[in-house]
């Protein structure tokens, strides 16, 4: 069934890609351009509307693949392999939880847009944000993990999952390819991880994802020539905590608890830690929450003397390093290995200490510079 993920890498990839190319022309026209600030790198206007691109990408792909599925079980080619008949009727099972995800990325793409085109509060976005977590809530995707501490907790756990990694990546969308690029880097280790656990629907969404990164990557490499707009990050971010939510780990002889638990958090770590930092320095600094500032990993990192590309890179590694341990976790629960299971999260938690140093080292150039 890896076929059935690379056809949809590939399809997804495609199609951002002429997407971009044909927004990056539209967007010129009807001036829908980000214009250099204080805080941008960029000195001239950047074409907007990749978020469109990305938009497009993964759910066309998505509408492709429940198509081509249709026509399987109506015309029933013989040529097809046997176990692609095997998993259609898992596959149909999962439409009506896909056209909930599809509807709540439709909600949350459009305040991204509007955000995009006349600017919204921080706290109108964190409202729309709500009422999709809400949404996904009331029509049956939560994490189902914590329902034995009682459907309470575990409705609020979703939403605030959900809002927590929205935001992650959306606050990760200030430098050339990051937030792009660490989404690519998070929905390879998922789709492994999907995979291993037999979880094919789970890993060809997962692979779409991947494809339409790669594609407007293409176009987002420092430097950009097209920036994904709050309707990308938005988007993207929503996908990736929805996907951990509805991801239905493979359970069988003990239930694999340490994959249950701690995939998702390993995953996500440097993100989300990074979004911490950031919260608690402008805490610190009494400064609003939601206000740009240059305290994330990648500005200190840009200011210890690398370059945009080289600091972007670095976090893409330090995002396999967190994540890489999460796929070994399967092979560790599955042995019944708590002291595996141990190491694992030490590497993890010696992974964040490094990007602890890299920050305190970062802040305190700056703050020697004059800056905060």
């Amino acid at each position: 069934m890896e076929i059935v993920g690379l056809i949809a890498l590939v399809t997804a990839f495609v199609i951002t890609l002429f997407s971009v190319m044909l927004i990056k022309r539209l967007a010129k026209v009807l001036h829908f351009v980000d214009e250099p600030g204080e805080r941008k790198v960029h000195q001239t206007p950047i074409p907007l509307g990749g978020g469109v691109a990305i938009f497009i990408g993964v759910f066309f792909t998505i509408f492709l693949a429940v198509l081509s599925v249709s026509l399987i079980k109506i015309y029933q080619p013989s040529w097809l392999p046997k176990v692609i008949y095997d998993y259609l009727p898992g596959v149909s099972s999962m439409i009506p939880r896909l056209t909930i995800i599809f509807v709540g990325g439709m909600l949350i793409f459009l305040v991204g847009l509007i955000d995009d085109i006349w600017g919204l509060k921080p706290r109108w976005k964190l409202l729309g944000q709500l009422i999709v977590a809400v949404y996904l809530v009331l029509f049956g995707i939560r994490l189902s993990i914590f329902v034995s501490y009682g459907p309470y907790f575990s409705y609020i756990i979703t939403i605030l999952w959900i809002i927590l990694i929205t935001n992650s990546l959306n606050l990760l969308d200030h430098m050339d390819g990051l937030s792009a690029g660490v989404t690519a880097v998070l929905s390879l280790i998922f789709g492994i991880a999907a995979f291993q656990t037999g979880q094919y629907f789970i890993a060809s969404f997962l692979a779409a994802i991947l494809g339409a990164t790669l594609g407007f990557l293409v176009f987002n490499t420092n430097p950009a020539s097209i920036f994904m707009g709050d309707a990308g990050s938005l988007l993207l971010g929503y996908l990736i905590s929805v996907l951990t939510i509805i991801f239905t780990f493979y359970r069988a002889q003990g239930g694999y608890i340490l994959y249950v638990l701690f995939v998702p958090l390993l995953v996500v770590a440097v993100p989300v830690f990074d979004t911490i930092m950031v919260i608690i320095i402008r805490l610190k600094n009494r400064k609003p929450i939601f206000k740009g500032d240059m305290n994330h990993l990648a500005h200190r990192l840009v200011g210890l003397g690398m370059s945009v590309r080289s600091a972007v890179f670095t976090i893409y590694l330090l995002t396999l390093g967190t994540g890489l341990p999460a796929i070994l976790l399967y092979i560790i629960d599955k042995n019944s290995s708590l002291l595996g299971g141990l190491l694992v999260l030490f590497q993890v938690t010696l992974v964040l200490l490094i990007i602890t140093i890299l920050e305190q080292a970062g802040r305190s150039k700056n703050q020697s510079n004059g800056k905060p």
